[in-house]
């Protein structure tokens, strides 16, 4: 269990970072990167098993 919250949060902190380089003019706003903040690990095993099912 420790390992999958350091992945967790090792991911978080990769995207807050990454989110620091995205100009003000590509439309891209605080709650998005919250969203792929913490939402990714929900989401990424979802994406994959429909596009498993989906083949």
């Amino acid at each position: 269990m420790r390992e999958v919250l350091m992945v967790y949060l090792c991911g978080v902190i990769l995207l807050l970072a990454v989110s620091t380089t995205i100009d003000g003019d590509e439309g891209v706003g605080l709650d998005h990167i919250l969203i792929a903040g913490f939402g990714w690990p929900i989401l990424t095993p979802l994406l994959a098993l429909r596009a498993w099912n989906g083949r």
